[in-house]
């Protein structure tokens, strides 16, 4: 009898202090949250702070060019939204946000670019963001079949455009897990910043950063394994080494969330034709906005190189 009550009490310690804890951590890494707009009074982020005000008039400017709410139905039946600005161009670049945020808070500026460089653009939502369905982030893992999902949209529109893919944090992770298995002719090459090399990885990292207990990474994992069937271990790097299109890696020396370390493994794994630009003083997502004439001139040579 003594023994049923230990095993039991036992049971009920792993209940309440390792299970449920992963499971409520999961929920919260990997759920649905609201995101506040770029133009939000109460969005506080200290790394765009210093270019808030340029990414507010590029985000006027942008609306005020116009745009198209596409949506699209994921391969697992849920609803995507994207906002297409189309100005009649044979090029379009895919734009694909980050974990937990708006897509014009981080990618507002160099969506301004390309549409003034002649691209279609189109920025898309990702799963469980803004106006896109679904209740769970895949972390990239889900969402790049997602990616591919929305090219196929564009070519049904016009079989003749060239496009290019442009992913920021995880959404440069989600391209990096799709460079391996990304075929249609038509997308020519594409663009990753600050892309992590695992969820696993980030969730460590966080972790450390928010002293929590690393025990419940493996846990979260199994969470995510059960409840969508990813693996949080997969790596980035497993996919570069096989990648099929002409990739230019752009990170921050700053980024405390994504180390450029992080950045350099990924374009040493790539096997495709590739690029780096490194921009000093750069936190995590702001590569461009710090020093726009690198990063510009870097893309724009990307372009002319591999988009005829």
């Amino acid at each position: 009898m003594l023994y049923l009550i230990i095993l039991c009490a036992v049971i009920l310690f792993i209940i309440i202090f390792v299970i449920a804890p992963a499971v409520v951590c999961y929920r919260s890494v990997f759920g649905r949250r609201k995101v506040l707009p770029l133009d939000d009074d109460r969005l506080y982020k200290p790394a765009i702070q210093p270019y808030r005000e340029r990414m507010l008039s590029d985000w006027r400017y942008l609306k005020e060019k116009g745009f198209e709410r596409l949506s699209v139905l994921s391969q697992d039946g849920i609803t995507l939204c994207g906002d297409l600005y189309d100005r009649g161009a044979d090029r379009t670049v895919i734009m694909v946000h980050g974990y937990n945020a708006d897509p014009y808070v981080n990618l507002v500026s160099p969506a301004r670019w390309f549409y003034d460089e002649g691209f279609n653009v189109l920025v898309i939502y990702q799963r469980a963001h803004g106006c896109s369905g679904g209740n769970r982030s895949g972390m990239g893992l889900k969402e790049k079949d997602d990616v591919v999902v929305w090219i196929d949209a564009l070519l049904r529109r016009d079989q003749s455009q060239r496009m290019l893919l442009y992913g920021v944090s995880m959404g440069g992770a989600t391209l990096a897990y799709l460079s391996d298995t990304l075929h249609q002719e038509q997308v020519a090459c594409m663009m990753i910043d600050c892309g992590f090399i695992s969820t696993e990885n980030q969730l460590r990292s966080d972790a450390k950063r928010m002293h929590l207990p690393p025990l419940l990474v493996p846990l979260i994992g199994i969470a995510a394994r059960l409840d969508q069937q990813i693996e949080i271990r997969e790596r980035t790097t497993e996919h570069l080494k096989h990648a099929s299109k002409p990739i230019l890696f752009i990170h921050g020396d700053a980024d405390m969330t994504v180390p450029p370390e992080e950045g350099r493994k990924n374009f040493d794994a790539c096997s495709a034709e590739k690029r780096m630009v490194i921009v000093g003083n750069a936190a995590h997502t702001v590569a461009f906005p710090t020093d726009e004439q690198k990063v510009s001139a870097a893309m724009k040579d990307f372009i002319n190189t591999y988009i005829q």
